[in-house]
């Protein structure tokens, strides 16, 4: 039986030499060198996600070396931790060397106030002139009509003139009217009656009257007149606002009041 002839190169009873490591070791220690090498380039950049990409590299390499040790691989494990330790350096040099992180602690430096005594230049400030409305007190408001009425039922009186001109019927003009059972009516044109009883005198009645208006306050086009003292702020046909008092009733269905208009 013929037998082969042994390959060229290799004599029966030679040892085969030493193999070179394999790929699979190669490829892994390309794959830590890498990643450190990614981890470092973007460290070097300044990247503003530079702690994800550390984070990132740290935990390939956390794995690869864990990896390395269960293989019991300690040449490449050791290659891994160094790695992993240079990574770990540049990122704490990062942190501390990065221009925001100088800036924020020559801030704080700056702001703090230097030792040793300071001198303080007295500075003189001119006195602000006092202007006029500041000062002035508000000039009063002007009276339009002030006097006491006496309206007969179904009568009424238009005041933006400046005078009480009665009217007989309710129309547009008329300010205050006085219909059946003393239920008084203010200004067609408005139909706005503020109860002012017992809030005050009528040296202050114009204040409280423009305030009742202008909040808004709930308001009726006419009330009862029951005697009392029962006080009321109303509008005019023209606008201005009004102020009334009621005095006395009468025994004819007539009322008595006190009447106060500014110009407004």
């Amino acid at each position: 039986m013929e037998h082969d002839a042994p390959a060229a190169g290799h004599s029966p009873g030679t040892p085969e030499p030493a193999r070179s490591p394999d790929r699979s070791s190669l490829a892994a220690n390309l794959i830590t060198a890498a990643a450190g090498l990614v981890g470092l380039v973007q460290v070097l950049r300044a990247d503003p996600w530079w702690p994800l990409w550390v984070l990132t590299a740290a935990l390939a390499l956390i794995g690869l070396l864990a990896y390395r040790l269960r293989q019991r691989r300690w040449l490449a494990a050791s290659v891994s931790l160094g790695l992993l330790l240079v990574l770990a350096g540049g990122g704490v040099l990062l942190a501390v060397t990065r221009p925001d992180h100088r800036a924020a602690t020559a801030g704080s430096t700056t702001a703090a106030p230097a030792a040793g005594p300071t001198t303080t230049t007295p500075t003189t400030t001119a006195p602000a002139a006092a202007t006029p409305a500041a000062t002035a007190p508000a000039s009063p408001a002007t009276v339009l009509f002030s006097d006491v009425v006496q309206l007969g039922k179904k009568t009424g009186v238009e005041l933006d003139r400046g005078r009480a001109e009665r009217r007989n019927t309710q129309d547009a003009d008329v300010d205050v009217y006085l219909d059946w059972g003393y239920i008084l009516y203010s200004s067609a044109r408005h139909s706005a009656m503020y109860d002012d009883s017992n809030k005050g005198p009528e040296q202050d009645a114009d204040a409280r009257c423009r305030d009742y208006r202008e909040a808004g306050q709930q308001s009726f086009a006419h009330h009862y007149i029951g005697g009392g003292n029962q006080q009321y702020c109303f509008t005019t046909s023209e606008g201005h606002p009004g102020w009334l008092q009621a005095v006395n009733t009468l025994d004819d269905g007539g009322l008595i009041i006190k009447v106060t208009v500014w110009r407004g």
